[in-house]
């Protein structure tokens, strides 16, 4: 019986973007503290769309987070995940931050980081690889499946053998993120992937329609030597294989997924009342709709967005014109953020049945050259849509002598700026705010430990403010802005006086504000306007995702505070409603 080894993303899709706006550092810990007993091979701690929700949706630091995963996960080796030389961001950044941030997650306690480049360009993953190496991480570098080239494609196994070959490299990870190769491909490949490469390889699914635990079976009798696997509750919501699903998958098969299942089991009733309701429900609606191959946090914009034109039976028409531009635009990969430009432009496509009368701008910077060498011959079409679009010129990269950070940054806040500019900025003035001194000489201080529990206590209960108060020293923390709840009653000092009796809509997030479903549509709702409960108000764009925003209270609109169009803080006030 050969085993397996099982290698846990709980905790990044547990926390990922938008959702993670309501998982706290607190929360992680204890899923850490659950999931370290089950006999992961390593917890997959923190990648990119957790780092942003972390930063924009609750002005909390990453390596907080990642250090209270590897406090609690005992002897488990805790992963980090980068896209490449853009590390946890959308812009790439230079080789002195690559090496401060290899340094800072190695300092935080991690121990492996996975590399993906969405043009699988050894190249683009090269920095990152010898960063990760002189510091002593265990460097997994991506290969990322289609939609193109087609899998026997001669270019996957260069890239495989290139990708193998970078410094540290301990191990390949196979990756689709969204189903695009058959049980039957995808054991090809990783044959494939494995002998070009000369290293193990590991298979990392995400897929609809229950198909993720085959994949991996099919990796696995290929030769794969590990499985990437979410505790139960939330492998469902994000449309990857459960650590049981692919222990039962392999029953019989002459191999055995290790994994402790009575500890697995604990560990996923601990977690699930972590997920939001929402999210639940919208991964259980998902199962009713046809299997595409598409990233699964893709999709659900996707669907949203075709469900409120009318036009819910033409996902499949999406997904084949994803394929389609994915070819044309250089056999570029689906992984972010190439990812989200080809399916926002493939659905642009299908709603107004034409084609590149414009171009998403991460296209138009990746025929520009901006995301490295492409993989293959970009369409003329496409060539003449991107000289048309008005892209700015490619911004310098961002080094740690260009930042200008104000007194008492640390070495780990200069690498959040380089990455996410205005977080960091928020995040750091959040701290400065927790500082305090003492009035005069032996005076009682309430320190900055009591200060940060009091915040976290706040974010955590229902509670507006608390207040202590230590041998005559008092001080009182208020919540800065409502509960990610998209609702909440109009604060003092708001846009209408708490005395007007109007309930505020916040929004849940950073995103751009949108009144109707589309340009030509009438607004969800006018001033004056009655509305009930349940009843969407407006769109905000994310990521490439629309979220309905809805109304928890029946009542009057009495004021829309946001232009139609324009970008909104999370937080911020949407809408203003008279509940009597």
């Amino acid at each position: 019986m050969s085993s397996v080894s099982y290698i846990d993303t709980t905790l990044r899709d547990l926390a990922t973007y938008p959702w993670g706006s309501e998982i706290s550092a607190d929360d992680l810990a204890t899923a850490a503290g659950a999931l370290s007993r089950v006999g992961a091979a390593a917890l997959e701690a923190v990648d990119p769309r957790m780092a942003r929700a972390s930063m924009e949706l609750r002005t909390e630091s990453p390596w907080d987070r990642l250090r209270a995963v590897v406090r609690h996960a005992g002897s488990t080796p805790v992963g980090v995940v980068v896209h490449g030389r853009m590390l946890w961001t959308d812009h790439p950044v230079a080789q002195d931050v690559i090496l401060r941030f290899a340094q800072a997650v190695a300092e935080c306690g991690a121990r492996r980081l996975r590399l993906l480049d969405p043009l699988n360009s050894a190249d683009g993953l090269r920095g990152p690889a010898e960063a990760a190496s002189q510091h002593g991480l265990a460097v997994i570098p991506s290969i990322v499946a289609g939609p193109a080239p087609d899998s026997g494609d001669a270019r996957w196994r260069e890239e495989a053998a290139a990708l193998g070959a970078l410094p540290g490299a301990t191990a390949i990870c196979v990756s689709d993120g969204g189903g695009h190769l058959s049980p039957t491909h995808l054991g090809e490949f990783v044959q494939m992937v494995r002998e070009a490469s000369g290293l193990p390889v590991e298979v990392l699914i995400q897929a609809p329609g229950g198909l993720a635990p085959s994949l991996s079976k099919a990796g696995v009798e290929a030769g794969a030597t590990a499985v990437y696997a979410a505790a139960g509750p939330v492998a469902m919501t994000s449309a990857r294989p459960s650590a049981e699903t692919v222990r039962a998958a392999l029953v019989g098969s002459g191999n055995e997924l290790s994994v402790d299942r009575a500890n697995l089991y604990d560990a996923a009733r601990i977690i699930a009342p972590m997920l939001a309701s929402d999210r639940v429900t919208q991964a259980a609606a998902a199962v009713y709709g046809p299997v595409v191959p598409l990233p699964p946090d893709l999709e659900a914009g996707i669907i949203s967005k075709l469900g409120r034109l009318g036009m819910s039976r033409k996902l499949l028409e999406v997904a084949d014109e994803a394929r389609a531009i994915a070819a044309e635009v250089g056999a570029a990969t689906l992984a972010y953020p190439l990812g989200d430009a080809i399916v926002a432009q493939a659905a642009q496509h299908v709603i107004d049945e034409t084609r590149y009368q414009d171009l998403e701008t991460d296209l138009a910077h990746l025929v520009a050259g901006r995301f490295g060498a492409l993989r293959g011959p970009v369409d003329p079409v496409v060539t003449a849509a991107a000289a048309k679009a008005d892209v700015d010129d490619a911004p310098a990269e961002v080094t740690l002598a260009s930042l200008q950070p104000d007194g008492g940054a640390s070495e780990e806040d200069l690498v959040l700026m380089a990455q996410f500019p205005e977080d960091a900025e928020r995040l750091m003035a959040r701290r400065r705010s927790l500082r305090t001194e003492r009035d005069e000489e032996g005076a009682p201080a309430i320190s900055r430990v009591m200060l940060a529990e009091l915040v976290q206590a706040v974010e955590a209960s229902t509670e507006s403010e608390i207040s202590v108060e230590v041998s005559g020293a008092r001080v009182t923390v208020r919540r800065a802005a409502p509960a990610v709840t998209g609702t909440g009653d109009v604060a003092d000092g708001g846009g209408a006086g708490a005395d007007d009796g109007l309930h505020r809509v916040n929004s849940p997030m950073v995103g751009t504000f949108y009144r109707a479903p589309s340009p030509e549509a009438d607004p969800f709702v006018k001033e004056g306007q009655r509305v009930e409960a349940g009843q969407v108000l407006c769109l905000i764009e994310a990521m490439k995702l629309f979220n309905e925003i809805t109304s928890d209270v029946a009542g009057v609109v009495r004021a829309i505070n946001i232009e139609n169009g324009t970008g909104v803080e999370f937080g911020e006030a949407l809408f203003l409603i008279e509940t009597a």
